[in-house]
């Protein structure tokens, strides 16, 4: 007990606070070097970073930031595929699938996320420093597991608990850190065995870090007692968190629109971090605001220093771009950090336009803090840590009671798209958890009970015809029929490995496997995903009787999950 709750996540913690270090050092010497020297451009600096006076409000010489950028993205690129393929694109997320796919991350990994998004953010690109220390600290909890021989279950464990150290090291938000790390890998559930270790390691991180950065938050407000908690401000601030809401909607659709473009196989995965680093450069370049993390730019607003609500809203809008043009085509960096940009700048747009158009008097720093966790709960799906955050980046609880109200609004009409791809709603959903529920349930229960109607393709339909409708549906693979009998299945990335333009041409028996794995409606849903998890696929198609091709219907992992839910409640 004294090893699994205070050694190994005091190891955890301490090794994560000083990758975190590491980390930030090797940014802010980029950012010297490139940003500063190079681009011209002095960055704003929150509170608890330190106060900058002589900032730069546009770079000197802006028309060299989508070069700096792009070259940045080119080398994050090539480090990313020849040394850590498991360390490109978001952090966070990267972490999340491993911790649900049992993946073990590497040390290795870790250095590599390390050095690459400090050269993204460096460079300029936009990104946030939390998803790197995320995937980071998920890496060190992964590799401390490995050394201590840790079984499967507390390595995931370790996984968990060095991704929410690194959020608490990086954020200076030691609660919050320990609650992402039980939250953040279900959108409607939590990893409770990693509370508790979390806590220790979340502490341990925070106080490394301090050491060096100091412990104060990290923006600095002065947050009036009691005028928050009115009704009418309450008001104010459930029309905030509907406004979040909406801007999260927007905000994922082009985030995975600008990816799904990328993922396109156009040109090779090392250079299309240049390609999404010079778009990004270029808006940084016309919106200064989407020029790194800018943190800054949120304490200019709270301190009533800008109060251009035309510029706020561009800000956002260009945020929104530069980060989807930079993670989108696999740079380095994390989504938690531009989330949180966004959202306290929606909240600052919000609050001054309605001070403006309708002559009232809202604290327009109390809505931008409120904002950034409203809208990062809502795309992040985790509104428990979000609101803690509220309370260690003010230093008090006065915003707490508001905050619930906005985050909450924002967390619930959010759609159920995640920022994070690779969260699923519940432990009855994650194939690590699977093994805990135990086959004996999915024994007794049939295919027939749980298959749903199939949606197929022909053989002789083009494959842009199979893609829109896989994107219609949501869906990464369609069986192939013809004639009323099964004849193959067709995926997304046997799409995606046809040229675009040439989509409408290729028909879809051209591409399609026919290397079946099918099941009847008596197989056992444990047969089912026994399969799944021995061909290492989502769905499989359901046959009247074994040795027939006639399809019936079609199983997908996520019915497995639906099963064990309805047979457990």
């Amino acid at each position: 007990m004294l090893k699994k709750y205070l050694l190994l996540p005091v190891v955890i913690g301490v090794l994560t606070g000083l990758f975190a270090v590491l980390f930030v050092y090797a940014l802010e010497l980029l950012t010297h070097y490139v940003l500063e020297l190079i681009v011209g451009y002095l960055q704003l600096l929150p509170a608890g970073e330190g106060v900058r006076e002589n900032f730069t409000f546009y770079p000197e010489r802006p028309y060299l930031l989508p070069l700096t950028v792009a070259a940045g993205g080119l080398l994050s690129g090539l480090l990313t595929y020849f040394l850590s393929p498991e360390s490109a694109g978001v952090g966070t997320d990267a972490a999340i699938k491993a911790y649900h796919n049992k993946d073990r991350l590497s040390i290795k990994s870790s250095i590599v996320k390390l050095i690459t998004s400090a050269i993204t953010i460096g460079t300029g690109g936009t990104s946030g420093r939390e998803g790197p220390i995320a995937l980071i600290g998920a890496g060190v909890g992964s590799t401390v597991g490995e050394i201590f021989r840790l079984d499967q279950k507390e390595r995931r464990t370790a996984l968990a608990v060095g991704l929410g150290a690194g959020i608490a090291a990086i954020f200076k938000a030691p609660l919050a850190g320990a609650i992402i790390s039980a939250e953040v890998f279900f959108k409607r559930d939590f990893e409770i065995e990693a509370m508790i270790p979390g806590f220790v390691a979340s502490v341990t991180s925070y106080s490394v870090f301090g050491m060096f950065f100091g412990f104060q938050p990290i923006f600095s407000a002065e947050i009036p007692k009691l005028v928050n908690v009115q009704p009418l401000s309450l008001l104010a601030y459930a029309g905030l968190g509907l406004v979040c809401a909406f801007v999260v909607r927007i905000f994922t659709f082009i985030f995975f629109k600008v990816k799904e473009e990328f993922d396109k196989p156009r040109l090779p995965p090392y250079v299309k971090p240049a390609v999404g680093g010079f778009l990004a450069g270029l808006v940084g370049a016309f919106v200064p605001i989407a020029i790194g993390n800018g943190y800054g730019w949120l304490q200019l607003i709270m301190d009533g220093k800008l109060q251009d609500l035309s510029f706020i809203i561009l800000g956002a809008i260009a945020v929104m771009f530069g980060v989807s043009f930079t993670l989108g085509s696999g740079g380095s960096g994390g989504v938690f950090g531009p989330s949180v940009m966004i959202g306290g700048l929606v909240g600052a747009a919000y609050s001054i336009a309605i001070n403006q158009y309708y002559s009232l008097s809202l604290h327009v720093p109390s809505f931008t803090i409120v904002g950034m966790v409203s809208l990062f709960a809502g795309a992040a799906k985790a509104p428990l840590s979000t609101l803690i955050l509220i309370a260690e980046m003010t230093g008090g609880y006065e915003l707490l009671v508001p905050a619930m109200v906005s985050v909450f609004i924002s967390y619930f009409l959010s759609g159920k798209r995640s920022i994070f791809p690779s969260q699923v709603d519940t432990r009855l959903d994650s194939p690590a958890h699977m093994d805990e529920w135990g086959l004996f349930i999915l024994e007794k229960l049939k295919v027939r009970d749980y298959m749903k109607e199939p949606v197929t393709v022909r053989p002789y339909d083009s494959v842009e015809e199979a893609y829109r409708l896989m994107m219609d549906r949501m869906i990464g693979g369609l069986p192939v029929v013809n004639g009323g009998k099964l004849v193959g299945i067709v995926t997304k990335s046997d799409i995606m490995a046809v040229s675009p333009h040439e989509r409408e041409k290729v028909r879809v028996h051209e591409v399609m496997s026919t290397n079946l794995v099918v099941v009847t409606p008596d197989n056992t849903l444990a047969d089912v995903f026994r399969l799944m998890t021995a061909k290492g696929i989502g769905r499989l198609p359901v046959v009247d009787k074994k040795g027939s091709r006639k399809l019936v219907g079609i199983i997908a992992r996520a019915d497995i999950g639906r099963a064990i839910r309805e047979f457990s409640s």
